[in-house]
């Protein structure tokens, strides 16, 4: 048999596959792919619709390969970028999006026009194109299920215009109660109007802050609205700058709530320790982040106090309890181990302690 012969019956056996498992071996084969709008290679479903009618039609027609969008850069300014893009996305029944460009508005807009397919979205984008995002007007999203919103450091943004290049409205998320999980890492001078009408924030069950920090006000109205929480982590700083403060109240109670992991300084850790009721809360997680102005700003009340005035305001039964950076006997406004065995005295159902004390500029364990 001569090696035409041979790759024609190559050909035949493989076509012979049920659909249904060569679409399987087709998302097998590029799951570690995804279009990349700065590349000139093509993806492999993209090649793989290139092989032969069959397979162009079964690619097209199977939308678990085209689920996953990655963009690195804004090279979709031509017409044939923008059209691939388009492509991709309306081959996609439900679409998961990785977006990082430096600039690039048309490209947003063109991923826009698609969002009814979001399912999970990731924007990462410098200040001045972050901004564009939240003015592209009500956006459909009735299959979004995770949000991720993260702001890039960008050594340009004074060259950016002072105008937005689209301007078609507050971005509000419309339709999404599939909503569950949201994380922000944007700056807290990011306008806040911008974020408290963007989504439905009382569905969500799992909340995350991040670097570098959202504005502290945005944690009372997660407080206050987000009553369905499961889990919330919160990194948070800029309170002494903002001159920002909590106090107890009734409505900073989540109900719901089980898992709290909190990383700042001590002055944003006093504050919502003494302010908030967690009843359900079964994980505690705090962090405490080096300030080296913060013994000449005291906090009252002390720590130790806060973290009581928390269990005695939620009652909660805990199982488990981490504290770092907070046991540091060099300062005052620090954890004294009397103070966390005060403290564990009242939550006997403890079973996972973890303990990290704070010497000499770093963290160990106690």
């Amino acid at each position: 048999m001569d090696m035409a012969q041979t790759g024609t019956t190559r050909r035949l056996w493989i076509n012979s596959i049920p659909h249904e498992m060569l679409a399987y071996i087709f998302k097998w084969s590029s799951c570690d792919s995804s279009s990349a709008s700065d590349s000139h290679t093509p993806a492999i479903p993209e090649i793989l619709s290139q092989v032969c009618f069959l397979w162009r039609e079964l690619a097209h027609s199977t939308p678990a390969l085209w689920t996953e969008l990655t963009l690195n850069a804004a090279s979709t300014r031509d017409s044939n970028g923008k059209e691939m893009l388009t492509q991709w996305l309306s081959r996609s029944r439900r679409v998961d999006i990785v977006l990082r460009v430096r600039k690039g508005t048309d490209v947003m807009e063109t991923i826009c026009a698609h969002s009814h397919l979001w399912r999970r979205c990731v924007i990462s984008l410098p200040w001045f194109t972050l901004m564009n995002f939240f003015a592209m007007g009500p956006l459909r999203t009735p299959l979004l299920e995770e949000l991720v919103v993260e702001i890039q450091p960008d050594s340009l943004a004074g060259a950016y215009p002072s105008h937005l290049l689209v301007n078609a409205g507050r971005t509000v998320l419309e339709d999404c109660n599939h909503l569950k999980s949201v994380r922000l890492a944007i700056l807290p001078s990011f306008p806040l109007e911008s974020l408290h009408s963007f989504f439905p924030w009382h569905n969500l069950t799992e909340v995350t802050f991040q670097r570098p920090g959202v504005h502290p006000a945005l944690i009372k109205h997660v407080f206050t609205h987000c009553k369905s929480l499961v889990r919330l982590k919160i990194w948070t700083a800029y309170w002494r700058i903002l001159d920002f403060s909590m106090h107890y109240a009734d409505n900073y109670c989540l109900e719901h709530l089980e898992s709290f992991e909190l990383e700042a300084d001590v002055r944003p850790l006093v504050h919502m320790l003494r302010s908030i009721r967690l009843p359900a809360l079964k994980s505690l997680s705090l962090t405490g982040v080096a300030n080296d102005d913060e013994e000449k700003y005291p906090v009252h009340p002390p720590l130790a106090k806060a973290l009581m005035d928390l269990q005695e305001h939620s009652q909660f039964d805990l199982t488990t309890l981490k504290l770092s950076g907070l046991l540091d006997f060099s300062k005052s406004n620090s954890l004294l181990p009397d103070d966390v065995l005060r403290f564990v005295a009242t939550t006997p159902g403890v079973t996972n302690l973890v303990l990290k004390c704070r010497l000499g500029g770093c963290v160990w364990p106690f």
